[in-house]
């Protein structure tokens, strides 16, 4: 018992040591030519004439200054007074207050001097540095072994989804296809660092790749039926400029967030319900594959509707100043249904959740089905 506890206790040092050197170095701080400036605001300058006047006739909006002191980068301990707004381009405008952490965008001259300087972000990457190492730390202390594995495999998924995923699609890559392979790829990757190679397992990846797959045919029908464009807001029609090709596969991007969307809460239902057939199979060896069957179907069925609610519920946060936004002209049903952005939304919830419902029988069928094959061996 000591010993495997000292394993364990070897094993998340071990753990925590690579994913720093490997998640922080290669995610966390980037190259040294993209390192950021900080700066700390010393005091705001009120001043009743330059005091946020907004001129509705005029794009642009007076602030205060303040008095930022550089604390990094070769100008390090250089005051500097700068304007008191963080974005003046967009709606998103914060504004610094006397002891905020700033980053500084510094622009040089030939010299090396500071020819000018704006504050363009409010430090937050700390605290949800901060956060996420807190969420870490539970998952191994609450989750132990198994802790560990969804630790490895949240890793996994993030770099598969940063490192692979997104560059192919900006390369130019279908979206489709590319979403598919690697949505398949990381379900039975992902299962097989928690579960282990077993057989409940093999039903939870059926189960999985079924759901998927299903999500995946309602979501590439519907959204042609459905004539979407999936230029959805302002930050998508932002990847035209960015990817230098009007011809951007918008529908197939639309597509991806559904599959990525559906896939966390198809692989939660698909390896509950092999769990849950596996301790009824091994606390009765005698029953049949047709109750067994029976008792994955009710397991599932009781999942169901949590997990539906669940996978609605998160599209619907994620839209809700969309909703907020069309639902203020107080339009009928049909009107808000037949905007793009709300379509587009409807159908990855939805997508999604009949990809999640069709999950249950077939993991409870294959989890029945390995099982009695294990009877009969």
């Amino acid at each position: 018992m000591i010993k495997n506890k000292k394993n364990i206790i070897i094993g998340i040092i071990f753990f925590l040591i690579v994913a720093y050197f490997f998640v922080y170095k290669n995610f966390a701080i980037g190259d040294a030519d993209n390192q950021p400036v900080h700066g700390t605001v010393l005091s705001e300058n009120s001043n009743s004439s330059n005091s946020q006047k907004t001129n509705k006739d005029s794009i642009s909006a007076e602030h205060d200054k303040v008095q930022v002191k550089i604390t990094s980068g070769s100008h390090k301990g250089t005051v500097l007074s700068l304007d008191n707004l963080v974005n003046d381009k967009t709606f998103h405008e914060t504004i610094a207050r006397k002891g905020s952490e700033v980053l500084i965008n510094v622009d040089e001259n030939d010299d090396g001097s500071i020819k000018s300087a704006y504050i363009y972000e409010v430090v937050r990457y700390k605290y949800i540095y901060i956060l996420s190492f807190v969420f870490v730390v539970l998952l191994v202390i609450i989750g132990g072994k198994k802790g560990l594995r969804s630790i490895a495999a949240l890793l996994l998924t993030g770099i598969v989804i940063l490192k692979v995923l997104i560059p192919l699609i900006v390369s130019g890559f279908n979206p489709i296809v590319v979403s598919i392979i690697l949505c398949i790829g990381v379900s039975i990757l992902n299962l097989l660092i928690i579960s282990g190679k077993n057989k409940k397992t093999m039903a939870a990846i059926i189960g999985t790749v079924g759901g998927v797959l299903i999500a995946a045919i309602i979501g590439i029908s519907m959204s042609t039926i459905l004539r979407l464009t999936g230029l959805t807001d302002e930050e998508l029609q932002m990847l035209v400029y960015i990817s230098q090709d009007t011809s951007f596969d918008f529908r197939g991007l639309l597509f991806s967030g559904i599959l990525m969307g559906a896939l966390g809460a198809v692989m939660d239902v698909s390896i509950s319900i092999a769990s849950a057939v596996n301790e009824i199979k091994e606390k009765s060896k005698e029953i049949s594959t047709k109750e067994l069957i029976k008792s994955g179907m009710n397991v599932g069925r009781d999942i169901m509707g949590t997990m539906a609610n669940t996978l609605i519920l998160a599209y619907v946060g994620a839209s809700m100043y969309i909703l907020m936004l069309v639902s203020s002209y107080n339009l009928p049903l049909f009107r808000i249904l037949d905007q793009d952005i709300i379509a587009s939304e409807v159908l990855k919830s939805l997508a999604g959740s009949i990809g999640l419902v069709c999950t249950i029988p077939i993991t409870a069928v294959a989890a029945a089905w390995l099982f009695r094959e294990k009877a009969d061996s």
